[in-house]
């Protein structure tokens, strides 16, 4: 069987050719992801997230190539994302060392004193805004999950999220005021 057959066969959800798939090309594309990222836990991370992608919008994905192609293309994509967040959140964290250092240590506050300051944050914002933060920001659901998962739509998790973030920035900027305004983000956001 070709892999366009293969492939037609996951657009079906199949999970043999699923199964297959994934068995011919993991390795590969991990080797591949490693030679860009240059760390074996993020290029296993970034295949197998493409991998989830595809099982997951395989119906809605057309290949005009050829699969081989597509999921290389995939997979270096899926890498670049992760190092392009990676480098993100270490602007944001030289950021808020640059801060931490250029203040005397009687202005600065530790770790566990901002996270529980976060932490109240969090607890003033109303009940279904302060569940939507939390599935999105502490267990990493994307928008479209929550959707489903409190069957609401993906508009109004947006909403939600818009909210949740205007009010923490509110409420930590007066407390948190020596703390850069984009630190303040990152550790909302990142944090």
């Amino acid at each position: 069987m070709d892999e366009f057959e293969l492939f037609e066969r996951i657009k079906h959800r199949d999970k043999d050719a699923f199964d297959m798939l994934f068995r011919k090309y993991y390795v590969p594309l991990c080797r591949f992801s490693f030679a860009i990222c240059l760390s074996h836990e993020d290029a296993e991370e970034s295949v197998q997230d493409m991998f989830v992608h595809l099982w997951e919008k395989a119906a809605a994905i057309n290949i005009d190539t050829s699969v081989k192609a597509y999921l290389y293309t995939s997979a270096r994509n899926y890498t670049l994302n992760v190092i392009k967040k990676q480098q993100t959140e270490q602007r944001h964290l030289d950021v808020y060392s640059e801060y931490v250092e250029g203040h005397d240590s009687d202005e600065k506050m530790s770790d566990a004193q901002i996270a529980a300051l976060i932490q109240s944050g969090i607890n003033t914002l109303p009940e279904r805004c302060r569940e939507i933060f939390i599935l999105c920001k502490h267990e990493g659901l994307t928008y479209e999950e929550i959707a489903d998962y409190l069957n609401i739509s993906k508009k109004t998790i947006d909403n939600q999220m818009g909210i949740a973030l205007r009010k923490l920035r509110d409420y930590l900027q007066p407390k948190l005021k020596k703390l850069p305004l984009i630190s303040i983000l990152y550790l909302l956001v990142w944090g």
